[in-house]
């Protein structure tokens, strides 16, 4: 992912120069004594990988060193994410220091009926790439020689890309795009401005008069609420509750996840909490029989950007009813603007539904499996949300933010 205030990437650190073709080092790969090495993650290497992630990506955060090592254990090492066959990996250098990592979150995935080991790469972070330009290279290709049968990872700078392309791998325009739309245009100024100024959040009362000018003015072409349609019901659950559906709407895609129910749960476990982004909220909109037509599940805080983790619907039609359902559900909590990843099987209706879309670096893929890459190719494989890194807290957690919820002022 790209840099931002409390979002780690995944393979973005600067690397080495654009035209630098990786070395040629197997993966999981170990060089001699002596000289640089990548080998896998270890219970040991937690204390100097927690201290290099703070640094790369929380050093102006008062999170607690301790938080972010109890964590990367619970994710990286003692979690259903851990597979070691495919594990996360360690640059050490010819000293024996800790000097760079790639975090590997193992999943099982079913193509066409048929499971396969997957591995998404994420907080990819070299000590310092200058001095050793060919670490995250190193660790990088280490990653992808790995015994799984697909590597991805989202939002990569076009760096990353670069020498992910030269190692095999492609990048997935569909997949390479966030989608924005507002609901409150002053109000969504005022709170991307307060990230960095908190004390202009006591704006937001001026924002909310504006907003309503505006919307008299403008609403009707461009802020208007998705009409709601008849025969079709939103219900906000929980996290139990929504895990048979989702697991049932991704099955219509021919590349998907295939968690048991108990790893998904445990994922959503990890999204309830993040501080940064408020919390979790899980619908289910169901038609006239009660069936379930999609899902959505997303971050929000009253008078913040609600941050979407997961679209779902159960066909191409659905999918503007869901949409519109989620954008009046956030509406309704006080949200001045919703944001997700794109999942090309909602194009339509996000266009439909006046969302605006932007491309916010590139989803990879490395496979050498036809029918992963045909599916990939058709949009048909869910790759991001649930299926990337969007659900762990190294995004929108660990972080010393207080938590913002939906009755936050």
């Amino acid at each position: 992912m790209s840099p931002a205030s409390s979002s780690p990437p995944g393979p973005t650190t600067a690397i080495a120069a654009p035209d630098i073709v990786a070395p040629d080092v197997a993966a999981p790969a170990v060089i001699a004594a002596g000289r640089p090495a990548i080998r896998a993650f270890a219970a040991e290497d937690l204390p100097a990988v927690a201290g290099l992630f703070k640094t790369t990506f929380r050093s102006g955060d008062a999170v607690p060193l301790a938080a972010i090592l109890a964590y990367f254990r619970r994710l990286f090492l003692d979690g259903p994410e851990y597979d070691p066959a495919s594990p996360s990996l360690v640059h050490v250098t010819a000293a024996g220091e800790v000097s760079g990592f790639i975090g590997s979150l193992a999943q099982p995935m079913s193509v066409k009926g048929r499971t396969i080991r997957a591995a998404h790469a994420c907080a990819l972070m070299v000590a310092d790439p200058k001095q050793d330009s060919f670490a995250g290279a190193r660790l990088m290709r280490s990653f992808v020689g790995g015994p799984q049968e697909l590597s991805f990872t989202e939002t990569s700078s076009p760096l990353s890309r670069k020498l992910w392309t030269k190692l095999g791998g492609t990048a997935v325009a569909a997949y390479s795009m966030k989608w924005l739309r507002l609901l409150r245009p002053a109000g969504t100024a005022v709170a991307l401005s307060a990230k960095r100024w908190r004390m202009l959040r006591a704006l937001h009362p001026l924002a909310g008069g504006l907003d309503r000018t505006v919307g008299r003015r403008l609403g009707g072409d461009y802020l208007a609420l998705p009409p709601e349609p008849a025969g079709f019901t939103t219900t906000i659950v929980d996290r139990a509750a929504i895990v048979p559906v989702v697991g049932d709407l991704m099955r219509r895609f021919a590349l998907a996840p295939a968690w048991p129910e108990a790893q998904l749960a445990g994922r959503l476990a990890h999204a309830a909490h993040m501080p940064a982004f408020g919390e979790l909220v899980c619908g289910v909109v169901t038609d006239r029989r009660g069936a379930p037509a999609g899902a959505f599940l997303y971050h929000t805080g009253r008078n913040e950007l609600a941050h979407v983790l997961q679209v779902l619907a159960r066909d191409a039609a659905a999918a503007e009813i869901v949409v519109g359902s989620l954008i009046r559900d956030a509406h309704a909590r006080g949200a001045v603007a919703l944001t997700g990843r794109i999942d090309p099987s909602l194009l339509e209706a996000l266009l439909y539904a006046n969302c605006i879309i932007l491309h916010r670096g590139a989803t990879l893929v490395h496979s050498r499996d036809a029918e992963v890459l045909d599916a990939v190719a058709r949009g048909d494989a869910i790759l991001t949300g649930l299926a990337g890194e969007s659900w762990s807290e190294l995004i929108g957690g660990l972080t010393a933010a207080p938590h913002r919820g939906p009755a936050a002022a």
